[in-house]
């Protein structure tokens, strides 16, 4: 049933934004919001250097849309470390 009605949301999205924007995309920007409201994340999202591996690297984008992921890289070190090695990998 959850599965209906997300794919309900997403097909209403895409007719309003021409197929142009789905959950994950929403789901995505929102976990990026919380985390910019963390110094640490809001430094190296400001830093051009990083914004590449932040917004378009598509492994760290799935690793973001997972459930709960945001609260265990803000409140769990090790996950944080994991998380910046998606960023760091780039380089």
């Amino acid at each position: 049933m959850k599965n209906f009605f997300k794919f309900i949301a997403a097909f209403t999205l895409g007719l309003l934004f021409s197929g142009g924007l789905d959950l994950d995309d929403i789901k995505f920007q929102r976990n990026i919001r919380k985390l910019k409201k963390e110094k640490w994340f809001k430094d190296k999202s400001d830093n051009g250097r990083y914004y590449e591996s932040i917004y378009h690297n598509q492994e760290l984008k799935n690793y973001l849309l997972t459930n709960g992921i945001t609260d265990k890289i803000i409140n769990n070190n090790e996950e944080r470390e994991r998380f910046l090695s998606f960023i760091r990998r780039e380089f």
